[in-house]
């Protein structure tokens, strides 16, 4: 499995569709280096799961490294080197015999085409893209990476998709490759009965606003700043982990008295916190990448019964209308908090119901009937 993000990271879609493959599976996940982060070059073991860093790239905030890597010669260095890292890796840990080859990381396009060849340790098996984002709408994304987006499409037996809106994004050649298979929730985990934070409850008793998931480009710091401002009786807790060039953003905005950020948070902590707080956010900004987001952490907010207020910015969140609060703008934004609010004891499991039809083990049980399905053909 060529990953765009650590194993060890944040519990997103990959660990929870991997975690619950069948226990006699066996999956190689090679993760991209990251700065800032733990880096291990050496085999390590997660139950049936081996994760190791590889030193393939994804994209470099640093503007010499951004014109470095823009040359072919360099590109094609750092490739050769990670191609036979990964052979040495494969032979080391014992895949070189495998089944399949799943990618989720666009950049690792030179590897998968590599295996593929005649003379790769994949020649004949098959590839699957799951393509969880619009790879090619965030920041720093190189004018090149779309000739691997192209490559990852054209050289994969099937695409999976977490939404209709991102298939659309599919390059028209490979569309008729497309299943999609949206994000979920462990829904027994988060619709539970959990405990309230105590981290949360010194709070009390004014109504808590909470945002959790990574604070990327596509959150809007200016709606927060407006969401805060306009209700000062409320505490706009902020939890997940902030990218390094938006880290200017977040001290301008933690400088509202009511707005709280309390960092990364376990995953096995978070059904804590949802049960602490009384509405959860998504204030994305209007982008590529969001206009076609099925996100993760809308079934998190919804397992735990928590009303949504979310800006309307993809086909997915706009047909959950009459599910979760909707807002075009910012003053509608704001003014469905006070909404939501009101409706934090009605609707519960209306909005559990949602959570429930998605949970993570019917989008596993769905990936491993595809999977099982290419395998045996």
């Amino acid at each position: 499995f060529f990953s765009e993000i650590k194993w060890q990271y944040l519990r997103t879609r990959k660990q929870q569709l991997i975690r619950r493959f069948p226990a006699n599976w066996q999956i190689l996940f090679l993760e991209p280096y990251a700065a800032g982060r733990a880096n291990s070059f050496r085999l390590q073991w997660d139950n049936n799961v081996c994760f190791v860093t590889l030193p393939y790239f994804k994209n470099f905030p640093q503007r010499w490294l951004q014109r470095l890597v823009s040359l072919l010669i360099v590109r094609a260095g750092i490739i050769g080197m990670a191609a036979v890292w990964a052979w040495v890796l494969m032979w080391r840990s014992g895949f070189r015999r495998h089944d399949l080859v799943m990618v989720s990381n666009i950049y690792a396009a030179p590897l998968v085409r590599w295996l593929k060849s005649p003379f790769g340790l994949a020649k004949g098996k098959p590839v699957i893209y799951d393509c969880n984002d619009h790879h090619l709408s965030f920041a720093l994304t190189p004018p090149w990476a779309e000739r691997y987006f192209v490559s990852t499409c054209r050289r994969a037996d099937r695409i999976v998709c977490v939404s209709a809106s991102l298939a659309e994004t599919i390059p028209p050649a490979s569309r008729g490759k497309v299943l999609v298979i949206g994000n979920g929730v462990e829904y027994a985990r988060f619709a539970g009965n959990a405990a309230p934070a105590e981290a949360l409850l010194q709070f009390r008793p004014r109504p808590i606003l909470l945002f959790v998931g990574a604070i990327y480009e596509w959150i809007d710091f200016d709606l927060l700043a407006q969401v805060a401002v306009s209700h000062p009786d409320k505490i706009l807790v902020l939890i997940g982990p902030v990218a390094r060039f938006l880290l200017t953003e977040m001290e301008k905005l933690l400088h509202v008295p009511n707005v709280k950020y309390l960092g990364e948070i376990p995953y096995d902590h978070l059904p804590a916190y949802l049960a602490a707080a009384d509405v959860g956010l998504m204030p994305f900004i209007k982008t590529q990448h969001t206009q076609v987001v099925n996100p993760g952490k809308l079934y998190l907010y919804l397992a735990a019964g928590k009303p949504v207020v979310s800006t309307a910015v993809s086909p997915e969140l706009m047909a959950l209308a009459n599910e979760i609060f909707l807002a075009e703008d910012a003053t509608t934004f704001v003014a469905q908090i006070d909404r939501a609010l009101a409706a934090a004891t009605t609707g519960v499991e209306a909005r559990r119901q949602v959570a429930a039809a998605n949970d993570w083990q019917e989008k596993t049980r769905q990936m491993v009937d595809l999977l099982e399905r290419l395998c045996a053909k």
